[in-house]
């Protein structure tokens, strides 16, 4: 069955930078569609919500300007979905950042910090968390996460409200035409599309690879584990070089977490139980005597380079993707997003989009 697509632009995922894509077209008045497998789960559903990448410092500009203003992004975007009714509580917890620093290191964090307008200030973990072993670090008071999986589920309530369509299916094969092309779904449905943006995550390279040359990506699981302890017993995301804790504001605490690159496998493993568990034990040492409530993974989508690709598929008119965001797609979203509407309706963009260039 061939059927032609109504909306202006069709997006495929919807992980947090499909749905994020998707209200920055809206807002500008495009009718979107979102294609996605409910069936997978978007690795952004899995993360832990980080506002910042893990040693921001150690990262390129062409990555850091993509996350440097996550944190009032977020805030706009939570602000938007209260606004129209949808909860929020807990989604965004600016609980602050400790970070792990090496003597040699930390004026380096402490120049870097300054040079973003970030405050930031030197300061042992048991300043900051009683009982951590740490040692010492640079506190960033103004950072904290987001609550990924509510996020989505919010943002997915919003969107539909706000006339976007869900279609749930899985793309198998593209065929591109003079301008976009038809997307071939595993029932064997055909939808027509003038305009795509690809955002399916761990899943893109076999798209991309359809579309001609392509970034060099590849899976990369993580298993994370939630630990329920009392509200703020971890009072801050502790981040050091073996893993870190991230606190919810009900006193859920992640630990997280490992990565197995190469590997698209999207279940927990006993292997990677036991690893968590010890890095919980070493972090937080009284973690030893609880049980862990939950336990998951994800596929994060990999690539060699510390930045995304964002934009037009050379020779293919009309189409855009998103591909390589790795451990920093919930970080970067809002503005790859934003980027990438900007690029679609041809509009200024705020940033270099050549830094990001396919």
């Amino acid at each position: 069955m061939r059927g032609r697509n109504k909306a202006d632009i069709t997006i495929v995922g919807a992980g947090i930078l499909g749905l994020l894509g998707a209200l920055e077209l809206v807002q500008r008045g495009v009718s979107v569609t979102i294609v996605d497998d409910a069936a997978r789960r978007p690795a952004s559903w899995a993360g832990g919500g980080i506002l910042s990448p893990l040693y921001a410092w150690r990262y390129s500009e062409a990555m850091n300007q993509l996350a440097r203003e996550a944190v009032p992004r977020y805030q706009t975007i939570v602000a938007l979905l209260s606004a129209a009714g949808l909860p929020v509580d807990g989604l965004l917890y600016q609980s602050g950042m400790w970070v792990a620093t090496r003597p040699v290191e930390q004026e380096m964090a402490l120049q870097w910090a300054a040079s973003q307008s970030w405050e930031a200030r030197p300061c042992l973990a048991e300043r900051v968390m009683s009982g951590s072993p740490a040692g010492a670090g640079v506190f960033f008071p103004h950072l904290g996460s987001i609550r990924n999986p509510r996020l989505l589920r919010q943002l997915r309530a919003y969107l539909r409200r706000s006339g976007v369509t869900f279609v749930n299916a899985r793309v198998t094969a593209l065929h591109p035409e003079d301008r976009g092309g038809r997307l071939i779904l595993q029932d064997g449905q055909v939808l027509v599309a003038e305009t795509v943006l690809l955002c399916a995550g761990a899943w893109n390279d076999r798209l991309l690879a359809e579309l001609g040359p392509s970034p060099a990506l590849f899976p990369a699981k993580g298993e994370m584990l939630l630990y329920q302890l009392p509200a703020g017993r971890v009072p801050s995301i502790m981040l050091t070089e073996e893993g870190y804790l991230i606190p919810r504001s009900d006193g859920a605490v992640l630990v997280g977490s490992t990565l197995r690159r190469g590997d698209a496998s999207d279940y927990p493993s006993v292997n990677g139980r036991y690893r968590l568990e010890s890095l919980a034990s070493h972090l937080l040492p009284e973690l030893a005597l609880y049980k862990p409530a939950f336990h998951w993974s994800g596929v994060r989508p990999g690539c060699d380079r510390d930045h995304p690709w964002l934009g037009a598929i050379p020779g293919r008119k009309g189409w855009f993707a998103a591909a390589g965001c790795y451990r920093n797609g919930l970080v970067a979203a809002p503005a790859c997003a934003a980027l990438l509407a900007q690029l679609i309706c041809e509009e200024p963009t705020e940033l270099d989009s050549q830094l990001y260039a396919f």
